[in-house]
């Protein structure tokens, strides 16, 4: 026999020639992770907006008195699933939403903008002549933003959808994740369940996803590093699993976010970022198209 191939150790022996065959070597797939609300779903920022408008509240109090309990306010305790979506976290939420101190703070910053002063002068007023803090229902003011993230992006969630495609066509090409700040919904609720039109819209939008981080059940939320850290060992296991190594860094990813905070993490990090603005989604889907090299603009979600 003039030539023999040994599986063993990747020989092939030529007329009595020893040939090493080179070792196969995979190209790492493009990793890229996705934020849900503001992103792949309409943003509640923008249900939030709203309801402020509607009640002639000033804007970006409520973005800012979530902000400003973190890292243990109701919000945040509800978002790493510490706390049940029930009476008591409404009633803890509305606290937070009263605070005086953070309301004489924002109202300082809100008369500064409003009338181009400086922050000194509408501070030393706001110590003297306050509003009260705005009355909100804050479950009225929940379900509105959960609600109104029920709506798929009509430029990012075809762009998801058609990457989805493309990665079952091409095994090892793409790995597709989500690192979403997630609430449980109640037991019973027609958000919970699949025959529900609802139900039905959520379980599809997963199922794009090869791993989906919800930071209520995983105890972790954003901007804080350890879900990051988290995420990246689940997409790891996903990619052994799959047999396509798990050398996975944090460089390797792309993450797709509407939060500065979100975004500044995942960068220092070193993930490759990717801003979602408000009303803006067909610049980051650009991105996208640039990154992967796939037509992701055109369409619409199909639902």
């Amino acid at each position: 026999m003039s030539s023999v191939w040994h599986k063993s150790n990747k020989t092939f022996v030529l007329f009595g020639t020893v040939l090493q065959m080179p070792s196969q070597s995979f190209k790492k797939p493009v990793i890229l992770l996705f934020d849900i609300g503001g992103v792949c779903v309409a943003s509640p920022f923008q249900a939030i907006t709203d309801y402020e408008k509607s009640l002639s509240i000033p804007n970006g109090w409520i973005n800012y008195a979530i902000s400003a309990a973190s890292p243990n306010g109701a919000w945040q305790k509800l978002e790493r699933g510490e706390v049940a979506l029930d009476a008591s976290f409404f009633t803890a939420w509305n606290a937070d939403l009263q605070h005086q101190q953070r309301w004489r703070t924002f109202y300082a910053r809100h008369l500064a903008a409003t009338r181009k002063e400086s922050f000194a002068q509408a501070a030393e007023e706001a110590a003297f002549d306050v509003p009260p803090p705005p009355a909100v229902d804050s479950e009225t003011l929940y379900w509105n933003m959960m609600t109104y993230s029920r709506t798929m992006d009509p430029d990012m969630y075809p762009a998801l959808q058609k990457l989805r495609k493309a990665a079952d066509a091409n095994p090892g090409s793409l790995v597709i994740g989500a690192m979403s700040n997630t609430s449980i919904f109640p037991d019973g609720h027609p958000f919970n369940d699949t025959e529900s039109a609802d139900g039905r819209k959520h379980a599809e939008m997963k199922s794009n996803f090869d791993v989906f981080v919800s930071s209520a059940h995983s105890g972790l939320r954003k901007p804080d590093e350890p879900i990051y850290k988290y995420t990246l060992e689940e997409l790891r296991k996903f990619m052994k699993q799959k047999g396509w190594g798990d050398d996975v860094q944090m460089s390797d990813v792309v993450f797709l976010d509407d939060i500065g905070s979100n975004l500044r993490t995942g960068k220092a990090l070193g993930m490759r970022t990717i801003k979602v603005n408000l009303g803006r989604v067909g610049e980051a889907v650009a991105e996208l198209e640039s990154i992967t090299s796939l037509s992701l603009c055109e369409g619409k979600a199909k639902l």
